[in-house]
């Protein structure tokens, strides 16, 4: 919709400039014209660089974790890049045999212990218009549930261990 405000203002600004005689009419649609085009215009970049009409919205998902090794109480790593960065590697489905890992890029890993039983957090983070009219304004320059980030919180057990692959190998 905020493109056919800045389609509308120009051409308002445009035919008032070329086609309208100088009386004090010209001047208003020329002033009108400019201004729903410059404001269409700001309007644009302000929702674009500071979410303008946008709302951060967080969902919690908790998931019981089973060990990454079977019958240990492991979670594993593989550190990336320096010595901070870590993909770790973990499992919720004591079925599945097949490891989910996090991604360094989009996540950040927080990992306590001493809890009761070993679960994990996922807060995942999107940018929402906060309501339906400004969502149809600004819908074409900036989707609907703009992925920010996760956050993901390993909370586990005194007895178990955080190890990187190399060390859980042998």
């Amino acid at each position: 919709m905020i493109i056919f405000l800045l389609f509308a203002g120009a051409v308002l600004f445009a035919c008032s400039m070329i086609f309208m005689q100088h009386t004090g009419w010209r001047a208003v649609w020329i002033t009108v014209g400019l201004v729903v085009t410059v404001g269409s215009v700001l309007l644009m970049c302000l929702n674009y660089n500071q979410h303008l009409g946008m709302k951060r919205v967080t969902t919690r998902m908790t998931y019981p974790l089973t060990s990454s090794v079977t019958g240990k109480h492991i979670l594993l790593f593989k550190p990336v890049g320096t010595k901070t960065e870590r993909i770790y590697l973990y499992n919720t489905n004591p079925l599945q045999s097949k490891l989910e890992k996090t991604t360094p890029a989009t996540t950040t890993v927080i990992v306590r212990h001493h809890a009761k039983t070993a679960s994990m957090h996922i807060d995942t983070t999107h940018w929402v218009y906060k309501n339906e009219e400004l969502r149809l304004m600004f819908a074409v320059g900036m989707g609907d549930h703009t992925f920010i980030g996760k956050h993901i919180t390993f909370e586990l057990p005194a007895n178990w261990r955080v190890v990187p692959v190399t060390t859980a190998a042998r």
